[in-house]
Parts: C-alpha cells; sequence; structure tokens
C-alpha cells in the first residue's frame, strides 16, 4: 500500500494566465511562472556559465553562485545515475525532484529551488519526552538506572545523573514495558505495542535478537528456568488482541550466539474478562501474582518449571479485596529451617508470601501469608476452619495509591500518591516516617537490588533517587513537564468523590502551551504535574514556567507563575480541589530580558451553585467573576529566576454597564525591534504596552544593585471595531509585528468572512487592505519584510507593497475530521532567515486496519518562494512550533512531549536573492514598512539591534540589502568590521566631535573600500 500524499496542494493560479518574470543577478537569473502543471514546481535557479557580467561584484555573486550550483549538481547528477530517474521524496510536496539540462547548451545546469534549499536544513530526531507509567530498573550491579519513554529506553549513570546511552525500538516501534534478562546481566527485553519482543545489548544498545509475538503487550516479567541452559529464559507477559480477552502468557525465549529474528507462540497461562492490571512473578516462575480489577488472583505449581511450555500449567486462586487494586507488590520468605525441598526450588507451601496492595480510595491492605491460607483454607474446605484471610489495613492517603513497595527486608512498606509525600510504613511496631514536599505526585517506587535507596518517578516528568540512610536525593533527571496523550498505558478508573466532582472529568485534552524560545533556553507554561493513569485527578492549568535545554531537553529550571500550592494540602474549607490560575499566553522580548504572561482564573461552577437557579446563570456567574492579570517579569541574571515587576489586573476593562464579566486577552505579541508588547482582546481596541521609569519626587527609584527600576503601562489604545459578547464568538483573533515594528497586523472577527487589518505604530492609523475575504478559523498571522503570512484553512501570503496575493495553497480536509484538532495547526514566524513555517494535522491510515495514526506534516518556506523549502512529517501530532531565538531555525514539541529542532545546516547556503520593487504607491500609513526612519521608540531604546536577516529590504523600498556570507574564497567584496566602524565613529568626546559631514564622508570611505579587506 502506498504512502498518503502530502496535505498541501500546489500553489494557486490567478485566472489561469501565465505570467513570468526575470530577475538577473550576475549569472543568477531567477524565473517565476505563476500558472503551473499540477505536481510540478516552476521554479528553478539558472547557472549559465557563459554570461559576462558587467561589474566585480557582480561577477564575485555570480562566481559564488556557479560554485554552489555545481556542487550541488554533481551529487544530484550521481543520484541520477545511480536510479536512472528523477529524484523522489517521500516527504515533499511534489515527491518528484528533477536535475535537468537545458537544450543545446551543455554549460547550463538547472537545480531546483527546492532541491537546493532542502540540502540546507536538518530535521533531526526528537529528544526528551515523556516518561512512561512503567518502573523504572536498576542494573543489578546499582551502576544504571533505565527509564523507559515512548520511543526509547535511556540508560542514566546512578553517581553522576547523566546519559549513558539511549536505547530505541527497532522501526520506529513505541515501547509499552521492558525488563532486564535473568541470564544475561549486559542484555535487556523492550516489548512493543505492536507485539514485538527485542533483546538488547546495555554496553552497545545494538539489537541481539528480536521476536513477533503478533499481540499488543502490556507488561513484561523475565524468570529463568531451573533446568534450562544460559541462553533460554522465560518472559511472561499481558497481552490483548483486539476486543479479545486479556491473557497472560510465557514465552521461552533463547538465543544461540547469532542475531536474528523469528516468531514465538507461546502459551496461554491465565485469560480474563477483566483487565489484568499488573502481575509478579516470583520463585524462578512457580508463583504468580496478578491483579484484575478488585480480584488478587494467585497462580502456584508445585512442581518445577519444565520446558518444553505445553507442559507448563497453574492452580489458580481468586482473592476478592476490599476495593480497586491500583498497586501491589509482593514477597516471598523462605522459614528458619525448612526442611522439604523440592528438586529446583523451595517448597511454597513452607514459605510465607507476603503481599501488599495499594488502593484506589487511598487504603494500604497487607496479607501476611496468604498463600498458605489459602491451601489450609482448601485443605479443610469440609470441616469448620476459623481461618481469616482479612487483610491488615492502613490509611493514610486521601486518593488513590498509585506505588506501593516492600522493603528488602521487608520491614518497610513504602508508598506515594497525588499527596506529593513518600510514605515508610515500619511494620513491627507500626509507625510511620514521612519525606513530605517532593513536589509532584508519586507515580512509581522501585527498591534497588541491595535495599540502599529508592528510585522514585514523579508525575512531572522527573525522576530521583533517595537514599535510605540520610532521606537525601543522590541521583536526579527532568524533562519537559508538558503532557502525554499519545501513550499506550492503562488508566485507573474514575472514582467519583468530593476532591473530583464527575463534572470535572469531561475536560478536552489540551495540547497547546504557551511556550517561546529565550537565550536562557525554551520557556514554557507547563502544569504542576500530569499524569497518564490519573488524568482526571490533576490539573491541565499552566502554573509553572519551565526552562530547558533545547539540545537534551533537560530542565534547567522552573519556578511558578502563578499562585500555587504544590507542597501543601490543595483543598478548599470543604475539601474541594483549589484550581490555580493558567497562563494562557506567553512572550519574550527581542533582548531576552523581559517576559510578558497573561493568565487566568476563574471559580468553579460547584462554588456558584448557591449564587445560581440554574447553569446558565451559573455560568454566567463564573465569567462575572473571572480574574484576569497581564504580568511583567524581568531577567535576574545572579539568581537566575524571572521576577515580576509589574502586575496590571483586567488589562482590557469592560465598559462601565456593560455586562458579561471581563474582557478576555486573544493574543499577545513582542515587537521584535524594541521592548514593547502589544494585546488585543474582546473588547475589539489593541493596546500597547511600554516600560518607564519608575520615580519619586522626580529621582529614578533604584534597585538594590543600583539599577533603575521600571513600571509598564499602556501608552496607546487603538480600537478596531465594536466587542461582542464572548469570545467563544471569534473565529481568529491574532497579532503580527514587522521585523522593525512599524506595522502591526491585527484580526479580531465575529463572522465570516472576515479581513486584516494593518496599524501604523507611528500614527495610529488603521488600514484595511484587500486582504479577503477569508473564510474558516484563523490558525497564525506573520510580516516577513514586505510579505504578510496568514494561516486559516488555506495559507496565504500576500505582498504589501503590490497589494495582491502573491501566492495560497489549499490545505487538504482530513480523512477524519473528528481528529484534525485546530490546536495542531501552528504558524511560526523566523525573521533572522526570512522563513516561515507551518504544521498541519496528518492523518496515516494503517493498512488492514480501520484506526488511523495521527502525525503532523510540517513545511517551512522563504516569504517570496511558493515552493517549501522543506517538508517532513512528524512522527506525532505537534503542539507548539515557535522560531529559535537569535538564530535561524524553529523548535517543534509534540504530543509525546520530545522537542525537535529545525536549523539549516552550515556549509550550504543560498545564494541571496530580493525581488524588485516596482513603482508602486504603498498604502497610507506604511510608508516607513522597510525602516524606523528615525521612530522615537528606537531612538529612547539602548538595546542593540538585530542582525539583518539575509534578503531584507533596507529602509528605502528601491534599494536591495543582502547581507548573505559570499560562498567563494577569492571574494573582493569589502568586509567592514565592527571594530572599523567603531574606530570611525569614536573619535573623540561629545564636544570635540567632528561635523556630520565629516563623519559621513569618513563611513563613506570605509565602505567604498579604503576599510579592512579579508
Amino acid at each position: 500500500m502506498g504512502k498518503r500524499k502530502p496535505d498541501f496542494e500546489s500553489p494557486g493560479i490567478n485566472d489561469g494566465h501565465h505570467r513570468s518574470k526575470r530577475v538577473r543577478t550576475g549569472e543568477a537569473s531567477l524565473i517565476q511562472h505563476d500558472a503551473v502543471e499540477p505536481g510540478q514546481w516552476s521554479r528553478h535557479f539558472t547557472i549559465d556559465a557563459a554570461h559576462s557580467p558587467p561589474t566585480s561584484k557582480e561577477s564575485a555573486e555570480a562566481r559564488a553562485a556557479m560554485k554552489l550550483g555545481n556542487r550541488l549538481s554533481r551529487i544530484e547528477r550521481r543520484k541520477q545515475q545511480r536510479k536512472e530517474k528523477s529524484l523522489q521524496d517521500p516527504t515533499s510536496i511534489e515527491q518528484e525532484l528533477e536535475v535537468r539540462g537545458q537544450p543545446g547548451k551543455e554549460n547550463k545546469i538547472m537545480l531546483t529551488m527546492e532541491q537546493m534549499l532542502r540540502l540546507a536544513w536538518t530535521s533531526p530526531r526528537g529528544v526528551g519526552g515523556r516518561m512512561l507509567d512503567l518502573d523504572p530498573v536498576f542494573s543489578e550491579d546499582e551502576q544504571y538506572l533505565f527509564v523507559a519513554f515512548k520511543d526509547f529506553v535511556n540508560i542514566y549513570s546512578t553517581t553522576t545523573s547523566l546519559l549513558v546511552r539511549q536505547v530505541l525500538a527497532s522501526h520506529h516501534h513505541r515501547v509499552s514495558a521492558f525488563a532486564l534478562s535473568c541470564t544475561d546481566s549486559n542484555r535487556f527485553y523492550i516489548a512493543t505495542e505492536d507485539g514485538n519482543i527485542q533483546l538488547r545489548d546495555i554496553s552497545t544498545g545494538e539489537e541481539v535478537h528480536h521476536w513477533l509475538t503478533e499481540l499488543p503487550i502490556y507488561a513484561l516479567q523475565t524468570s529463568k528456568p531451573v533446568d534450562s541452559n544460559d541462553s533460554q529464559e522465560l518472559v511472561y507477559a499481558i497481552t490483548r488482541r483486539r476486543r479479545r480477552p486479556w491473557t497472560l502468557r510465557a514465552y521461552r525465549l533463547g538465543v544461540d550466539g547469532k542475531a536474528g529474528s523469528g516468531h514465538t507462540g507461546g502459551v496461554t497461562l491465565r485469560s480474563s474478562k477483566e483487565q489484568i492490571t499488573s502481575f509478579k512473578v516470583l520463585e524462578q516462575g512457580r508463583l504468580i501474582v496478578a491483579t484484575s480489577g478488585s480480584v488478587l488472583t494467585l497462580g502456584y505449581t508445585d512442581l518445577p518449571i519444565q520446558l518444553p511450555l505445553k507442559d507448563l500449567s497453574y492452580t489458580w486462586r481468586d482473592v476478592e479485596c476490599p476495593e480497586w487494586i491500583s498497586c501491589f507488590d509482593a514477597r516471598t520468605v523462605a522459614p528458619d529451617a525448612d526442611p522439604k525441598h523440592l528438586k529446583g526450588g523451595r517448597d511454597l507451601r513452607m514459605c510465607r508470601t507476603a503481599i501488599v496492595l495499594g488502593g484506589l480510595k487511598g487504603s494500604v491492605h497487607v496479607y501476611d501469608d496468604l498463600l498458605r491460607q489459602l491451601i489450609q483454607t482448601e485443605k479443610r474446605s469440609d470441616k469448620a476452619s476459623n481461618i481469616d484471610l482479612t487483610s491488615r489495613k492502613q490509611h493514610w492517603h486521601r486518593n488513590a495509591v498509585l506505588s506501593v513497595k516492600w522493603s528488602r527486608d521487608g520491614n518497610y512498606i513504602i508508598s506515594g500518591g497525588l499527596e506529593t509525600t513518600l510514605l515508610m510504613w515500619q511494620q513491627e511496631i507500626g509507625s510511620l516516617n514521612t519525606l513530605p514536599h517532593l513536589g509532584a505526585p508519586l507515580e512509581a517506587i522501585v527498591v534497588s537490588p541491595s535495599g540502599s535507596s529508592y528510585a522514585i518517578r514523579l508525575a512531572d516528568n522527573s525522576a530521583m533517587i533517595i537514599s535510605t540512610a540520610d532521606l537525601k536525593p543522590t541521583f536526579s533527571v527532568a524533562g519537559l513537564q508538558l503532557p502525554s496523550y499519545d501513550g499506550f498505558q492503562l488508566q485507573l478508573p474514575f472514582l467519583s468523590n468530593v476532591d473530583v466532582p464527575e463534572e470535572d472529568t469531561s475536560q478536552p485534552q489540551r495540547l497547546r502551551f504557551p511556550s517561546v524560545s529565550g537565550p536562557s533556553g525554551l520557556l514554557c507554561a507547563v502544569p504542576a504535574a500530569t499524569s497518564s493513569r490519573i488524568p482526571f485527578a490533576l490539573q491541565q492549568n499552566a502554573s509553572f514556567l519551565q526552562t530547558l535545554d533545547t539540545a537534551s531537553a533537560y530542565q534547567l529550571s522552573r519556578q511558578a507563575l502563578t499562585r500555587t500550592k504544590a507542597t501543601d494540602l490543595n483543598t478548599g474549607p470543604e475539601s474541594n480541589l483549589i484550581l490555580e490560575p493558567d497562563v494562557v499566553l506567553m512572550q519574550i522580548s527581542h533582548d531576552g530580558q523581559w517576559l510578558a504572561t497573561i493568565d487566568e482564573w476563574k471559580p468553579p461552577k460547584r462554588d456558584l451553585t448557591a449564587l445560581a437557579f440554574n447553569d446558565a446563570q451559573a455560568r454566567e456567574e463564573q465569567e462575572r467573576r473571572r480574574e484576569i492579570f497581564l504580568k511583567f517579569w524581568t531577567w535576574e541574571g545572579e539568581s537566575r529566576t524571572w521576577a515580576l515587576v509589574t502586575r496590571i489586573d483586567d488589562p482590557h476593562p469592560a465598559h462601565i454597564g456593560v455586562a458579561g464579566g471581563k474582557n478576555r486577552v486573544l493574543d499577545l505579541v513582542a515587537d521584535p525591534s524594541v521592548n514593547r508588547f502589544a494585546t488585543i482582546g474582546e473588547d475589539g481596541n489593541v493596546r500597547v504596552w511600554k516600560s518607564s521609569a519608575r520615580q519619586r519626587h522626580g529621582s529614578t527609584i533604584k534597585g538594590k544593585q543600583g539599577q533603575g527600576l521600571v513600571n509598564w503601562h499602556c501608552t496607546s489604545t487603538v480600537p478596531l471595531g465594536s466587542a461582542t459578547s464572548s469570545a467563544q464568538s471569534y473565529t481568529g483573533a491574532k497579532l503580527a509585528y514587522s521585523a522593525d515594528g512599524s506595522c502591526l497586523a491585527a484580526s479580531l472577527n465575529s463572522a465570516s468572512p472576515w479581513t486584516i487589518h494593518l496599524i501604523d505604530t507611528y500614527t495610529e492609523t488603521v488600514t484595511t487592505g484587500p486582504y479577503g475575504p477569508l473564510t474558516g478559523m484563523l490558525y497564525g498571522l506573520g510580516i516577513i519584510e514586505r510579505y504578510l503570512i496568514i494561516l486559516s484553512d488555506q495559507l496565504h501570503v500576500w505582498d504589501l507593497v503590490r497589494q495582491e496575493l502573491s501566492h495560497t495553497y489549499t490545505l487538504k480536509p482530513q480523512d477524519n475530521p473528528s481528529k484534525a484538532q485546530p490546536q495542531t495547526r501552528h504558524l511560526a514566524v523566523d525573521p533572522v532567515r526570512g522563513t516561515f513555517a507551518i504544521a498541519v494535522p496528518y492523518i496515516d491510515p494503517v493498512p488492514g486496519q480501520q484506526h488511523t495514526k495521527d502525525h503532523s506534516q510540517i513545511a517551512i518556506f522563504q516569504s517570496a518562494d511558493p515552493a517549501p523549502i522543506h517538508t517532513f512529517i512528524t512522527q506525532h501530532p505537534v503542539s507548539t512550533l515557535t522560531p529559535l531565538y537569535g538564530r535561524p531555525g524553529f523548535i517543534v514539541i509534540d504530543t509525546a512531549a520530545q522537542i525537535q529542532t529545525l536549523v539549516p545546516q552550515r556549509g550550504i547556503r543560498h545564494p541571496a536573492m530580493a525581488l524588485p520593487t516596482p513603482p508602486a504607491t504603498p498604502l497610507r500609513g506604511l510608508e516607513n514598512i522597510y525602516g524606523t526612519a528615525g521612530h522615537p521608540d528606537d531612538l529612547a531604546s539602548n538595546a542593540p539591534q538585530k542582525p539583518v536577516a539575509p534578503g531584507v529590504l533596507s529602509k528605502s523600498p528601491s534599494a536591495l540589502v543582502s547581507m548573505e556570507p559570499h560562498v567563494g574564497d577569492d571574494d573582493d567584496a569589502v568586509v567592514v568590521t565592527p571594530e572599523a566602524l567603531a574606530k570611525v565613529l569614536d573619535c573623540g568626546p561629545a564636544y570635540a566631535m567632528p561635523t556630520v559631514t565629516e563623519l559621513f564622508e569618513r563611513v563613506a570611505r570605509l565602505y567604498a573600500g579604503a576599510g579592512v579587506r579579508e
């Protein structure tokens, strides 16, 4: 079955007329055809060696372009000779690229622009991710800790907390379980959701062998048979075929030293219509303990495990427990003097089987000798039996117990749950020790083989190792704290209680969280904790700011952005869960020193039922009591934290006498040229926010370090139209600044079709251009150079100077519209390189099955080029797409909480190109769209200006300036260094400065060739 075509169509054709434009730049000519044949791009970069350039500057540019073209053409010709056909790329837009010569001229080679720029971008595999709901595993020597993620297993050093090795699952399969090998301490098994069991080498990460079971695997345990050789062991797994009963199966896996693959049938040990949630294998496979709902199942055999598997049989006994079992642990203890021994193991009838259960209601149940009691009960079934099977109950948790374990010596029971506290129950004297304030709920607890430490996995996507001697952490690793909705784990059933009422469990899945790139790393607004097992018990509100390294996805810092109760009892007087404010918008200033956030909070509906007669009035009261804050934070280098400077309550206040509550802020954007922010709200106004010095009695107030303190306030308000009563009626509300801050594009519409408003930031005049009519939801807005980019149901690129549509794309409708969520459509603008990227949903049907796999398709464009320069399909849907700070590229965050960085390759650069500006009169209020022209904001700002992006137009619309470096080695271009320019301008104090004419002549001579040459 062939791969499905990507969801883009060819550029739109204007009225079917054919137009051609040619721009000569030395020896390079650029041809653009607006009318093209379907399935073929019509933009080519032509290199003509026979053309004679008129100037030395054009000659240098032409030689650089020729070298680049010849280099790329040799690569393409070699590929063409091997394949004897056009290049094919399954992730490209058109899937066919051509390298062809012009008839009659052997010295002319034509390369498509897509081919040239495709080689200049890389899309590496994502890093980080969400830890799976699986227990971490210690190595036998406790030197390493294994942690499972969606597509791989990470091996960390327990002494340095550093990543030693990352073992990927073969063929992009998703990890569902893993376990260490019992026969070889240097190997471990990885099970995938499609039924593959892979044996991997720990030291190298390579695959030793793999087996296909053809059944999805949910849990895995290993056990070495007593009478088998060292290369064979038994692997137990929980499996389930689609719409079939749950089964507990055993597989015999052996490796003869040769790598390979094969099928394994296995044998079914236990079948259940109810979900088998967990199990554990003890006594070399002769005892199996499993849980299914509120039923505890024990399977045992008196004979040692024999091979082949067809002889393997167990006696199963079920015990009904007081509540639903959320976790358990079991251990066997041999008596001091065991007179009976069976061949290959101890007599289970003489061993004490201790089992501890964690309940969904928060209780811990302990069975001290359950198996022997069951056997004695069966023997005395015909007599009066006074054997009590009642468990010993211990209660401290208020919610479900997420993990419980026996200590190594059996004297303690360690448990954890939603209370962010580690509990240690002493069994002999009944005392309780606690380790509180861990910051997030405890999802998994593992005791090391020697019992000297505990490994803990928290709900904030972090893991740590705590020493049992002093209860201090010796190991810590943390990742991106975003929820993952693409997992394979099983959720706990919902239990209606006071903390989590039934109405709160119907919240839609939230995929998009505010994220920006800054000088300190990737800044993400994240929830306090997330869990795949109990998503209904945790909030989705983003109340924390997490800073991560984009290269490794490691957490650098974390701090609260709103009022939080992360380590306290976060409940009200009636024991109901207190909701935290939610950060809905976040932006960073152009210099990375200021952060602006918008957070909202409204009381839960259950708290307002006494004030309303029906649900409609309760919702109206919720909106009336909504709290909206605009906060400005400054970066403090010494403490490496963001400090709150200004908080503005209700930044878009409602008019007096207008009912319906507060006006929400629908979008927030930062000016890329100066420290300035803009917001758009439900009141139909665009408000601009700037900082000013904080003064008292005419003097500037100083801080602790002697720096001047500032306040943020609104400097201007620009109305766009009448406001509506609710944000739900808006089809789009977006803002976008131009690179120099002279133009602000805004859209605030309540009905379709809708248009885009352009605001002149100097005169505050609003112009509505012919950018429409547009329909559908507005997902993104951006301005690059002279082009306005609009992402809705279509991708439109408008020429602001010519006032015409440059090109457009039609995004094909999804095969399954219910899965094509609006949260997975994104637009990101990169002003450094002059590129923009879009992400749209991509649904891939699974061959032979009814379900589909959700992906996203990302395409990177040059603003003036209708053909995408790079496209690819992600493994998981995209939840965030944002440009990199200070350098070209984009950051992608998917629903698996993985971070992917898209950057151009070094060493291969495309030639600098610019389209000529026609003699057209710009719109009123946009005459300075290419420059600030002495804007008072720029004159007052002391922040350093960012470098000009490649191909950016200068302040004069008729001048073309390119900052792209040349590729040639023998260029004669004059390079003026910042030191040389500073030497010319810094020529004395202010009272002894030369005239402006003399300074201009010096600078002109420097750029004319009298400066430094390279």
